[in-house]
């Protein structure tokens, strides 16, 4: 009984390394997806609005960063075409929002766009407000001298 328990736990193993490789498709094409338009969102900022683009830009290198975590050599084309899709789909619903002469397609535009980003925000952990006052805190500690004498000898 011994062999055939060991040959069930290295089965199953190997099936769960074998599944844990591929990355899951609905979590690759939100990430694709959510990409394609935070970029055409800092587009269509940088066209028309005086809000900061930093925060958007920020979290889409994240998005970014994931994606290439992601992708495979043989998908690499395919998610460059659905986040040219998704970009193009957003920036459509930027521009009836902005443009529209029909007020209600402007505001239900306006809206969806909103919604698609909201969803794009749930894939990243967002700061704590804890975390944010230490990170913007100007305490030093003691570790901070000895890394900057570190990095100056280095150069």
């Amino acid at each position: 009984m011994g062999v055939l328990k060991t040959f069930g736990y290295a089965t199953c193993l190997t099936c769960l390394a074998a599944t844990a490789a591929k990355p899951e498709e609905d979590l690759l094409r939100r990430v694709t997806d959510c990409v394609g338009r935070l970029s055409a969102q800092i587009e269509h900022h940088w066209l028309l609005s005086d809000q900061p683009t930093e925060p958007i830009e920020m979290q889409r290198a994240h998005l970014i960063d994931i994606l290439d975590a992601l992708m495979t050599p043989d998908t690499a084309t395919k998610i460059l075409s659905k986040r040219i899709d998704a970009k193009m789909a957003h920036a459509t619903l930027l521009t009836q929002a902005a443009f529209s002469e029909n007020d209600r397609r402007a505001a239900w535009a306006e809206k969806r766009a909103k919604q698609e980003l909201s969803q794009c925000g749930t894939i990243l952990l967002q700061p704590t407000p804890e975390s944010v006052a230490i990170a913007d805190s100007s305490h030093i500690s003691e570790i901070e001298p000895v890394n900057r004498e570190a990095w100056q000898a280095s150069q």
